[in-house]
């Protein structure tokens, strides 16, 4: 919450006024500083704080530029008028935007913590609340509302994407609207983009980039130097040259007088502002440390490195990295840090680009066993729209259609299925409407397309079950936990038949105590694929060399496929529920 560029963050606060007694108001205390304590216990007299009155003070040292803390009494089972009081907050916040002329305020889910609140009903109070004040107001200033989801927080996501309808969300009267998810401190890296990789690490942009460091336009550029500034080769010699002879000039005043491991000068004929010239030695992570530190005291904004000890002290690349990224994070891990927002690192040697995306990747998958900060914000515009054939979920979370049999949908399904298995008579065709998993699937399906280059990525596919699991696959998707139940022979993942004789074996659709068999035609991102093998978890990679690019699945015969297995439970949707008979 406390980094969001957003106007408005909304607090919440008992009716005791105590200052700092939840997570949230702690968290907005100790970055805000005691001056927001102080205004919001000054302004609580002279404003009259109550229960479900609204405090508003400034937003002192966090990002915004108002935070409005709302009185909130404790939930009632909804016996009293809690959730009335709750209601008539989240419109007073909106009004009181407004009235600052602001133009985007942060709702965190507000009296879910101490206060009690069941999470579902306060995520669909707000969500109501803000659509019938964006529909009924004539808005001046306020365009965009921000919720806060926790990706754990599951009833609140369900809540949300239930009340979620394409024509809610692209209307011209209503806000804009976000989801903001609680991620891990450190967002993962992204692939390589025209020779630059890029991740989030708290508040700090840390991008890798293949290039020249003399072109890079940041405020601050570093350069390698030693103790008498007599620059011979390498970027030392680049710099130098590139920055002309104002630069070398100050140096010189210093050579072999400086107190420090680094001295600061003028840019000179460079974009920089400032040039930081770092007397090597070995301690790659030490002077990485002094450079950050020195550049948040001067309060400069961004930075830019070589590859440190790489050159002519021959440092080992990968070493390097690491040393760098771990100065970066301890920095970055700081709550102090307030100014440095771009940090780069520019790699000469094009080469060595592997070893920092290696070092940076490491990094994401050490931080997503740390369970969920509220450090770093992931911004997820609501836009993956529902299909326009599915009816109404009426506020239900999943929720299963009987297709009529002379419906095109019905006839298409049908096809498939005679296609191998012409005997078999069918008593039904449902379509299964989950709002939760289509949009995780298609989340996956959009970076799946964007990795391999919007290839043929998806297939329908079939899957046979018995009874016992048709509610668990409908409500929470495949699971790959039960690989091995039938059989597994080319993984320990989820399989899926090319053909529909496949999976209406007895084997795989087991017939119920009626003779009833079931069988699911599912949407299946198959992607790059290659031949599985007994014990796998994962598909292979495709190069040995590089660990991280995996297949998307494994076949049983990769010149004609017959069977598809994955091992991402979200890399299938389980779009139509055949039940047949023999």
């Amino acid at each position: 919450v406390i980094l969001l560029q957003a106007d408005v963050i909304v607090n919440s606060v008992g009716t005791d006024l105590k200052f700092g007694v939840g997570p949230l108001c702690k968290a907005l205390l100790e970055k805000g500083g005691l001056e927001l304590q102080a205004e919001f216990d000054k302004e609580k007299k002279r404003q009259g704080a109550g229960q479900g009155s609204v405090v508003c003070t400034s937003g002192c040292a966090l990002a915004c530029k108002s935070v409005l803390h709302a009185i909130l009494p404790s939930w009632d089972r909804g016996q009293g008028q809690s959730l009335k009081t709750l209601e008539d907050v989240i419109n007073s916040c909106l009004k009181k935007t407004e009235e600052l002329g602001l133009k985007s305020i942060t709702f965190p889910a507000i009296g879910t913590g101490g206060f009690g609140f069941p999470k579902p009903v306060v995520s669909k109070l707000m969500f109501d609340v803000v659509f019938k004040f964006s529909s009924s107001h004539t808005r001046k200033t306020l365009q965009e509302v921000h919720f806060i989801l926790n990706p754990k927080d599951t009833d609140n996501i369900q809540v949300v994407l239930l009340r979620t309808k394409p024509s809610v969300l692209h209307t011209e009267k209503c806000f804009k609207v976000f989801f903001l998810s609680l991620a891990g401190f450190i967002r993962p890296v992204s692939t390589e983009v025209l020779g630059v990789h890029e991740m989030q690490i708290g508040s700090i942009t840390l991008q890798v980039i293949s290039g020249d460091i003399t072109k890079e336009d940041t405020e601050v550029i570093v350069n390698i130097a030693n103790p008498t500034f007599d620059a011979t080769s390498g970027v030392f010699k680049a710099i130098m040259d590139a920055a002309g002879s104002q630069v070398e000039a100050e140096c010189a005043q210093y050579a072999g007088q400086f107190q420090s491991d680094f001295i600061t000068t003028q840019g000179g004929k460079l974009l920089c502002s400032k040039i930081i010239h770092l007397i090597h030695n070995f301690n790659v992570k030490s002077q990485i440390s002094k450079v950050l530190n020195e550049c948040e005291l001067r309060m400069y904004k961004s930075v830019a490195f070589p590859a440190i000890g790489t050159g002519q002290a021959r440092q080992n690349p990968a070493k390097v990295a690491d040393d760098m990224l771990d100065a970066i994070v301890e920095f970055a891990s700081k709550r102090s840090v307030q100014h440095l927002k771009k940090i780069k690192i520019i790699i000469f040697q094009t080469g060595m680009l592997r070893d920092f995306y290696e070092s940076m990747k490491k990094r994401e998958d050490s931080d997503s066993s740390a369970g969920d900060s509220w450090l770093s914000i992931f911004k997820y515009k609501q836009s993956i729209e529902l299909p326009p054939q599915w009816e109404d979920m009426q506020e239900e979370r999943v929720k299963l259609v009987n297709l009529k049999a002379s419906l095109q949908e019905y006839l298409d399904v049908q096809k498939k299925f005679k296609k191998t298995c012409s005997n078999l008579v069918i008593e039904k065709i449902e379509r299964i409407q989950n709002p939760f998993l289509w949009q995780t699937y298609q989340i996956k399906k959009i970076s799946l397309c964007t990795k391999n280059k919007n290839e043929d990525n998806e297939k329908l596919l079939f899957h046979g079950t018995a009874a016992s699991s048709l509610s668990t696959i409908n409500y929470n998707g495949f699971n790959r936990g039960f690989a091995g139940k039938n059989a597994a022979n080319i993984g320990n993942g989820t399989y899926f038949a090319v053909d529909a004789c496949y999976s209406a074996q007895d084997t795989y659709s087991r017939p119920d105590a009626n003779g009833r068999r079931y069988m699911y035609l599912a949407r299946v991102l198959t992607g790059q694929y290659c031949a599985g093998s007994g014990g796998l978890i994962t598909p292979p990679p495709k190069n040995p060399a590089d660990p991280t690019d995996l297949y998307d699945s494994v076949v049983d015969n990769v010149a004609k496929p017959t069977m598809f297995v994955i091992f991402n439970d979200i890399q299938a949707y389980p779009e139509y529920l055949i039940t047949f008979r023999k």
